[in-house]
């Protein structure tokens, strides 16, 4: 009794003694909660963005990365260091010419320069962000740049099939652009009470549960395109629902594999089918979804596989071990916002792609 009385005052000593973006936590229920989290507040550097990585030399914050902290934010209640995510990726939306995010920004040096191309799946996490931020604070703060990025998602959609291509130079469509862009569209539509946003939605989700994307098995990485990736098995389902899960079944048979870290053996999920590293963001996204699919047991399993990789500062690492991930992304074992994120969304069994 005595330990769990001074876990709370010192909890509540941390709060009231750390940043003004700390404030308003409301719903931190373990000290592992509360370290995720800490650690996400931690990685807040230069404009006001979070340092994705930690051990990989950059000063880069990507767009993807931010939004998840914000969510994570959001859904432990600390809407003070939301917010601040969220004003700054809005600032530099305001401030762009092509009103939408770049893929990253430079937070040291550079006064936030932005890099990389102005992805689909960028626009389409913010806005989710952003809709979130709306739904829970009843609060139309984000409404002009909500708007813009929506408008920017629609530019993109193919009149033919409904899906959202890659970028303005791209006619690739991916499933997760699409899958994000379907639920942040589909919010922001029925949050404003914009109709034409809903339809346009509903299109989207026509091509994600059509044979280019969904095989009856489970998801292509793309359209027509069968490369074998985790992350859109788990996400699909989250979004779609238990009625794709054979989805999760597929991955389990194809995905799963099983690596050493810190001498401990920890089964969880690879991006790809190279199966060279455990991928510990898919993993986690993997055990939400089983979770949200009525397999908790599952659930379970896979995040207390994922819970050996936690840091002593409260962080999930990306990855167990140096791995390869499609064309061109290393994983490495760096403590990273994203995994500790989802870390968080199961903590809480919050999903980010939540339907209002």
């Amino acid at each position: 009794m005595f330990r769990k009385i001074f876990f709370t005052l010192l909890l509540l000593v941390l709060v009231f003694s750390s940043a003004s973006a700390f404030c308003a936590i409301t719903t931190v229920n373990t000290k592992r909660d509360w370290n995720a989290q800490n650690f996400i507040a931690n990685q807040i550097k230069g404009i006001g963005l979070v340092d994705s990585y930690q051990e990989d030399g950059e000063n880069r914050s990507y767009v993807y990365d931010n939004a998840l902290a914000a969510m994570a934010s959001m859904a432990e209640g600390n809407f003070g260091l939301a917010k601040e995510i969220l004003d700054t990726l809005s600032k530099e939306v305001n401030h762009s010419s092509y009103e939408v995010p770049y893929e990253s920004y430079l937070y040291s040096g550079t006064n936030g320069a932005g890099y990389g191309i102005s992805y689909a799946g960028n626009s389409a996490w913010m806005l989710q962000a952003l809709n979130i931020y709306q739904k829970l604070r009843n609060d139309k703060t984000y409404y002009t740049v909500q708007k813009k990025l929506a408008d920017f998602l629609l530019s993109l959609q193919d009149s033919s099939d409904g899906g959202i291509k890659g970028s303005k130079s791209d006619t690739w469509k991916s499933t997760e652009h699409n899958i994000i862009a379907y639920c942040a569209i589909r919010n922001f539509g029925r949050l404003n009470n914009v109709s034409s946003y809903t339809t346009s939605a509903e299109k989207i989700k026509t091509f994600l549960t059509g044979s280019s994307i969904w095989n009856g098995e489970r998801f292509n990485r793309g359209k027509n395109d069968s490369t074998k990736v985790v992350d859109v098995q788990a996400l699909g389902v989250l979004l779609l629902g238990s009625s794709y899960s054979k989805a999760l079944t597929w991955a389990e048979k194809n995905l799963k594999l099983s690596k050493t870290y810190n001498s401990q053996t920890v089964a969880g999920f690879d991006f790809d089918s190279n199966l060279d590293t455990v991928w510990l963001e898919g993993t986690l996204q993997m055990a939400l979804s089983f979770y949200k699919s009525n397999n908790t047991s599952n659930g379970d399993t896979y995040y207390n596989e994922a819970l050996k990789t936690v840091q002593s500062d409260g962080s999930i690492i990306l990855a167990t071990n140096k791995g390869t991930a499609g064309d061109s992304w290393t994983l490495q074992a760096w403590r990273a916002i994203a995994p500790t994120s989802w870390l968080i969304f199961y903590n809480l069994k919050f999903s980010p792609l939540v339907l209002y």
